[in-house]
């Protein structure tokens, strides 16, 4: 996709495998690409998307526009390809620039401890509310609160007794 993208070229795009169907579906809203899905594929829809792309300039303009986008950068991609090498040689694996998330363990990388408060808080307060209306509903209050609502249909009160 990136190589259309440099180019400027159109592109009918049939997502097969992983990434591609996110790919595919980026291209189609900027424009610059017609998708297929593959349980759609035939002759007909292919021919007919090829000579949408070709025939119709919105494409070739969307396409060229993100070419334009993508190209506007200080430096060519190789030479800041070869920059990168050289600094990482240079010293020595830049170890400086390794990510402090190597260093944690599953727990501590997925934030486990804090998923774990936030499901607890939310189950005990949801159980305080579920108490608090069993409460309710014993003693009555729920009972006499619900006499008193309105219902949209009949625009009545309710009677419970």
């Amino acid at each position: 996709m990136l190589e259309t993208v440099y180019h400027g070229v159109p592109i009918v795009t049939m997502p097969v495998f992983c990434d591609h169907d996110a790919d595919a579906k980026k291209a189609e809203d900027d424009g610059y690409a017609i998708r297929i899905e593959l349980a759609q594929l035939t002759r007909e829809s292919l021919v007919r998307a090829v000579k949408t792309v070709v025939q119709d300039p919105r494409y070739r303009e969307k396409a060229r526009h993100r070419s334009i986008i993508l190209r506007d950068t200080p430096t060519p991609a190789l030479e800041t390809a070869v920059f990168w090498t050289e600094y990482v040689i240079r010293h020595r694996g830049a170890p400086h620039l390794l990510s402090p998330a190597r260093n944690l363990n599953v727990f501590q990388y997925y934030l486990v401890d804090v998923i774990l408060v936030y499901l607890f808080t939310s189950l005990l307060v949801i159980l305080m509310m579920a108490a608090s209306l069993k409460v309710l509903y014993r003693i009555g209050g729920f009972t006499h609160y619900m006499s008193h609502v309105v219902t949209p249909k009949m625009g009545k009160k309710l009677k419970i007794s």
